[in-house]
């Protein structure tokens, strides 16, 4: 395949995904009291009952405990641009506000894992696999094949497993979920949920 017909095939592949994204576009803003989503982290996360949900396959083996802190600030701090919620209205300004909503991504196992791994070209999504773009398996493309400023960034690594617990969190505690409440916000931030929470109470 030629490299014009690469890229094009990887650009195709990127604004499909997207497409299946929606993006928060609007100006709204979490209250003036929620969490400080950057800077709080999941201390002790509940247990979760993975039995309890079908996952994926592909998430086989997946720790959903772990998953909450690979979501947070000492993990691949998905948190900084997702909103500790899914909302898409972190507070990092490469997003500016306008990150994917994850509770309403229309993404299944294997779309979540190859966006996390590979990131998505042209955007703020950034890839967290260590050898993404060192070779094609990222969209059939390599670091040489984009055009400057269009290559996703470099995220914090992340090991395979950890992605698979990333995605399986994701999809049994954000995905098609309605609006967030108290025991989301409190599965979310465990130890610190009665001060980080409190304004789900009011």
């Amino acid at each position: 395949m030629s490299l014009l017909n690469r890229k094009s095939l990887a650009l195709l592949v990127a604004a499909g995904l997207i497409a299946v994204t929606p993006l928060a576009l609007h100006a709204a803003q979490p209250p003036a009291n929620a969490p400080a989503a950057e800077t709080a982290a999941p201390a002790e996360a509940p247990a979760a009952d993975a039995a309890a949900v079908e996952l994926d396959p592909l998430l086989a083996g997946a720790d959903i405990n772990r998953g909450v802190v690979v979501y947070g600030s000492k993990g691949g701090n998905c948190v900084s641009c997702h909103g500790w919620d899914g909302n898409g209205l972190g507070k990092n300004p490469r997003s500016e506000g306008a990150a994917a909503l994850l509770r309403e991504s229309g993404l299944d196992a294997q779309g979540f894992i190859e966006i996390i791994s590979c990131g998505i070209p042209g955007t703020p999504m950034p890839y967290h696999d260590a050898s993404a773009y060192k070779d094609d398996r990222c969209y059939g493309m390599t670091k040489a094949d984009f055009e400057e400023g269009q290559m996703p960034h470099k995220g914090k690594s992340l090991k395979k497993e950890d992605i698979i617990s990333l995605v399986a969190y994701i999809q049994t505690h954000i995905q098609g979920k309605p609006k967030a409440t108290y025991e989301d916000c409190a599965f979310y931030f465990g130890a610190s949920a009665e001060k980080a929470c409190a304004f789900l109470k009011k």
